[in-house]
């Protein structure tokens, strides 16, 4: 059995793959195995695949008709035999140390997770560390994984990348942990790394960049992004949920709410192209359970007031965020839009 299953989706990337697939090769821990899973690429990349894969028995090949990147990823968790599991997407790199370092920390905290820093590049070359990580050991149970909610998520101090991590299989397995299909998830890599955080009690993190991360105009990130108001409020609705579902619904009650608020709604409402499927959005989850348990909570001093507590920040934000909650809780879609301001009217 290898020690760790790196996973690496592919999709039109042959400019890219072959930079990618050597990045890992050339890492200085070889006990891994590494999934390419075709999700239907219409290029050349599964030529690419077969010659890389005739040159090292490390790489098994998957090959499947596309269902977007959180398919690509899950067929390769089904077939994945490692301890731990590492994602990386083909248009990017890694550095040497990538699998020798994380695995290390994990085996010498037992950490069932380990975050790492990144570093973005262009033609121009590499930027500095994105960042502002310490190398450090955290504990997450109890209050505590509110308290790092609080100081390392919302602010992303920490990333929530499902590529600066290195997960132990034997969680992902155990609580069956799986990535949300694009289409009704936006950042499904947010949900997931959620989801492993509440199973998740001990916390490496190494302030080392171990993924370089390509900026390109074509790329998934950087296209147009339909429905991304009801995308966020689906990944709100089933976030708030899986929260209360294993447990962590009382000692987390105020912070998920904010989160919601502050990092998926009103991203979504600013960010959408189309205020018309904004409003569909609102309207069509006025009515969901999941979604009014987020609006009463916000409606109430709890949520801003734990933020403002923890951060020290978010004073100014109380009062319009509590009405948005108020107004979408009494039906009224466009009073509670003119308390988020729109990235097209900034």
């Amino acid at each position: 059995m290898p020690k760790v299953s790196v996973i690496v989706p592919v999709y039109q990337v042959e400019a890219y793959l072959a930079e990618c697939l050597d990045s890992i090769l050339a890492g200085t821990f070889g006990d891994y195995e590494l999934i390419l899973v075709d999700d239907g690429t219409k290029d050349n990349c599964p030529a690419i695949m077969d010659a890389y894969a005739a040159k090292d028995s490390r790489i098994r090949l998957l090959h499947k008709e596309n269902g977007g990147l959180s398919s690509a990823r899950n067929a390769g968790l089904e077939v994945a035999q490692g301890k731990y599991v590492a994602f990386v997407d083909s248009d990017d790199r890694v550095t040497p140390g990538f699998l020798e370092d994380t695995v290390r920390a994990a085996e010498e905290t037992g950490a069932e997770l380990v975050l790492f820093n990144y570093r973005k590049f262009d033609e121009n070359g590499l930027r500095a560390p994105e960042l502002p990580m310490t190398d450090e050991v955290l504990d997450l149970r109890g209050k505590k994984l509110r308290d790092y909610l609080y100081r390392r998520w919302l602010p992303y101090v920490h990333g929530q990348e499902a590529w600066c991590r290195l997960y132990r299989r034997s969680v992902i397995e155990e609580n069956g942990l799986r990535f949300a299909p694009n289409d009704e998830v936006f950042a499904e890599d947010t949900l997931f790394s959620a989801m492993m955080l509440m199973h998740t009690r001990r916390l490496a993190a190494l302030k080392n960049a171990y993924v370089e991360y390509r900026q390109r105009g074509d790329s998934l990130m950087a296209m147009k992004k339909p429905r991304l108001a009801a995308r966020l409020m689906n990944l709100s609705v089933c976030l708030s949920r899986y929260v209360r579902e294993t447990g962590h619904g009382e000692v987390l009650k105020n912070v998920i709410p904010f989160l919601c608020y502050d990092k998926l709604i009103c991203k979504g409402i600013r960010y959408d192209p189309s205020p018309d499927d904004v409003r569909a959005a609102m309207r069509a989850y006025a009515g969901d359970g999941e979604m009014r348990r987020i609006l009463r909570a916000l409606a109430g001093p709890g949520p801003f007031a734990e933020y403002t507590l923890h951060t020290g920040r978010g004073w100014r934000t109380q009062v319009r965020g509590r009405q948005f909650a108020g107004a979408w809780l009494a039906g009224d879609i466009d009073r509670a839009l003119a308390f988020v301001e729109r990235a097209d009217e900034a």
